[in-house]
């Protein structure tokens, strides 16, 4: 491994941010906002991780490009403060997250973000986490092609100057173990989000994490290994 650059890549919303419950509240308002039809929680749920483009087809029968402008129009609004932001629960780093980056980073690991999350929301998102030197490289659903796809990975990868082989995808999806497996990295998935662990194995996992404790290791046994398939 010695000069070669190993690579952590972490998606945000519900791996290393307690997210998920602000994001159920703020589809639900830009639904009632834009007169949607009505989406229950754990529909919402389900989508979290994927490009607003396949969101929009899950969640609205027959929705497509006008609605997702729609959804573009109010959040660029809310952002103006033209339209009142919906009162959400506090998004937060997970408990130990400062201490798992500080323990990657000793093992000589660098960090990439990589997320479905796009525009100037992830900024402050990072910067209110106290994230914001943590990371080598950010890619966002602004940058190309969101998961699974795994464009934004790759170019992740080819910032940092990673090989697949030396990268290692985190995330509490199967859409980011499917971006890991389409991109030949190695994939830990983590059960505290919104996918369980029967889900994420299926879709390709190559480890699961129950506790943010097991990730080190889960890492050290994936980095540098020859076969992903």
């Amino acid at each position: 491994m010695t000069g070669r650059r190993k690579l952590v890549a972490f998606d945000l919303d519900g791996t290393l941010l307690d997210s998920i419950p602000s994001i159920v509240v703020g589809v639900t308002a830009c639904w009632e906002a834009l007169g949607f039809p009505p989406a229950p929680p754990e529909a919402i749920r389900q989508i979290i991780g994927l490009p607003w483009e396949r969101g929009v087809e899950m969640l609205i029968p027959g929705g497509g490009a006008r609605e997702v402008e729609m959804i573009r129009q109010y959040q660029a609004e809310v952002g103006r403060g033209e339209r009142p932001r919906p009162a959400r629960p506090p998004e937060r780093l997970f408990p130990g997250v400062d201490d798992l980056l500080d323990r990657l980073a000793a093992d000589g690991y660098g960090f990439a973000l990589v997320t479905s999350r796009s525009g100037r929301r992830i900024d402050e998102l990072i910067a209110q986490a106290g994230l914001g030197n943590r990371f080598l490289s950010v890619q966002t659903a602004d940058c190309g092609p969101g998961k699974p796809d795994p464009f934004l990975l790759l170019q992740a990868m080819r910032e940092v100057g990673a090989d697949a082989r030396d990268t290692v995808m985190i995330g509490d999806t199967t859409y980011d173990v499917e971006t890991a497996r389409n991109a030949g990295t190695g994939a830990v998935g983590v059960v505290w989000g919104v996918h369980d662990a029967s889900e994420l194995r299926a879709s390709g996992a190559h480890h699961v994490a129950r506790r943010l404790e097991d990730l080190p290791g889960l890492v050290a046994a994936l980095a540098g290994a020859a076969h992903r398939q």
